[in-house]
């Protein structure tokens, strides 16, 4: 029975370890939280056989945005039961790592107190992709708008990818009407059709009294 629970407990920390995340039980009574070893690792930090305080967890997360304190005593006072943050922690190399923390308060009869259970996820690496996708998407924008003439490009589906302000302007279209996902027949029917104008040629030979607009 030994083995095998100590098999199972070496198959979930390796399980933890490829997904880059770390479980939690917060006794919010006590301030003392118990990470998994995948969550010391993760940071860069050496396990210790005890829980961590409150405090050190804080003097790790940045400030601007999470407050552990805070937290535990909204969940003690009030009748919320799971939380879902985003939020920067330190890594023992100085750099930041963003978490995402999922956890449910749970009540035993046989506690002093509630306690917050849950998984703390790695997504740095999704931050970084979706800023460069941010980036990449605001500089495109700009290359679009710098055109000198109207701009405009829509899907397979007739449905708006993006344009430039002349094209806006061009229809005499308002600014919400830049939405990407918008249909062509629901844009256009927001504007009107710009103005024409056609130079009638005039002849070597005109008939009298005719004139060319």
């Amino acid at each position: 029975m030994t083995f095998a629970c100590d098999r199972m407990g070496s198959s979930i920390d390796t399980a933890l370890n490829r997904g880059h995340c770390g479980l939690w039980d917060w006794d919010l009574a006590r301030g003392r939280i118990a990470w998994s070893a995948s969550m010391y690792e993760m940071l860069g930090l050496d396990e210790r056989s005890g829980a961590i305080s409150v405090g050190e967890v804080n003097a790790l997360a940045h400030p601007d945005d999470i407050n552990l304190t805070e937290i535990a005593k909204s969940l003690i006072d009030s009748t919320e039961q799971n939380i879902d943050r985003t939020f920067r922690i330190r890594h023992a190399d100085g750099g930041w790592l963003w978490l995402r923390a999922r956890a449910e308060v749970v009540r035993h009869p046989h506690d002093d107190g509630p306690r917050l259970i849950g998984i703390a996820v790695d997504i740095t690496e999704q931050r970084k992709l979706a800023e460069s996708s941010r980036t990449a998407g605001e500089r495109l924008q700009d290359a679009i708008e710098a055109v000198s003439e109207a701009f405009v490009l829509w899907d397979a589906d007739d449905r708006l990818v993006l344009c430039n302000s002349k094209f806006l302007r061009l229809h005499n279209l308002p600014a919400a009407a830049d939405k990407p996902g918008l249909r062509y027949d629901e844009i256009m029917a927001l504007g009107a059709q710009p103005l024409a104008i056609t130079q009638v040629p005039v002849t070597e030979r005109p008939e009298g009294g005719a004139r060319s607009y």
